[in-house]
């Protein structure tokens, strides 16, 4: 008899629980009509298993990043968020992937049970933590500067350029977090100014641009520049340079385009044109296997003040 009611009573909570990420608590297990005999019986039966204190899950429910996430962040409540990588793959960043569990905690919080990766932290703001589908989450922002101390250098650059493409950080809202938390002996700095040097571009072949344009010495245009077209319309430009009123893009593009896609670039290069734009576009064969071109082409539309430096530069 008892065994029966424990099936039924189980049964009730495994409807519960799909509502609630599939993870059990203590007032479900109570709605459930479970006796606390009962619940400790399918806890030492294994029924039941212990994802983060206070929260389980069943055995024949898989124990998925997701659900750990879930789990932590309940457990941990308002006083956390996802931590770096974490944090970074939960944002959906390019080279993070979702294959490990961290919360960063405040310092006061450091002697709580380690059933997760938990870090502390002394620098704590309200920019830093965001709610994103519906998790306590570090903003792209600090998980970046969070992810610098063990991520390699490639995984950080894509991070950083994905967080860049997606609107969700930018290379002076980086610089000034990281100039305010990224003190003395702080892991991973040095490798995040670096990368940031080349950063603002939204793809691999862009971040090349930059460093090649750096190397040569080159000045560096703004990335990613709004124009409104006549209807209103965006046209986003991937680099200008401003007092020069001269436009560069880079297209990494395989291929034929569409009759309609050339079109579009076409009246897209003549407005931008017929605003006294000069519009220059360079390839991916370009940029990666003919720098010189591109250092030569760049510094004969800029001021003379800049030519000297991108030859002499061209010429090394």
């Amino acid at each position: 008899m008892l065994s029966e009611v424990v099936r039924t009573d189980d049964a009730t909570l495994i409807e519960l629980v799909a509502d609630h990420g599939m993870l059990a608590n203590r007032e479900l297990v109570a709605a459930a009509g479970l006796s606390p005999d009962q619940w400790r019986r399918l806890l030492r039966n294994d029924i039941w298993l212990q994802v983060v204190p206070g929260r389980w899950r069943h055995r024949a429910t898989p124990l998925t990043w997701e659900l750990q996430l879930l789990a932590g962040s309940a457990w941990l409540g308002k006083q956390a968020a996802l931590h770096g990588r974490t944090a970074a793959a939960w944002w959906g960043l390019d080279g993070c992937t979702p294959d490990n569990v961290e919360f960063l905690v405040p310092r006061s919080r450091r002697h709580l049970p380690p059933w997760l990766g938990l870090h502390t932290t002394k620098e704590w703001s309200k920019g830093d933590v965001l709610i994103h589908r519906d998790i306590r989450t570090s903003s792209a922002t600090r998980a970046i500067i969070d992810m610098a101390a063990t991520a390699t250098p490639r995984a950080l650059e894509a991070a950083l350029d994905s967080a860049v493409r997606l609107r969700l950080t930018s290379v002076p809202t980086l610089t000034k977090r990281m100039n305010q938390i990224g003190g003395q002996g702080r892991s991973g700095i040095r490798l995040l100014r670096t990368l940031l040097l080349d950063s603002g571009g939204e793809s691999f072949l862009e971040r090349a641009f930059l460093r090649l344009l750096r190397e040569a010495d080159i000045p560096r245009p703004q990335p990613q520049v709004v124009h409104r077209q006549r209807d209103n319309k965006v046209m986003r430009v991937d680099f200008q340079f401003t007092a020069e009123r001269v436009i560069v893009e880079v297209s990494g593009r395989q291929g034929h385009i569409s009759d309609r896609d050339r079109q579009r670039d076409a009246r897209r290069r003549n407005e931008l044109q017929a605003r006294e734009w000069k519009v220059v576009e360079f390839t991916t064969a370009d940029v990666l296997d003919d720098p010189m071109y591109v250092t030569a082409t760049i510094t004969g539309h800029l001021e003379p003040r800049h030519r000297s430096t991108g030859r002499a530069a061209v010429r090394r």
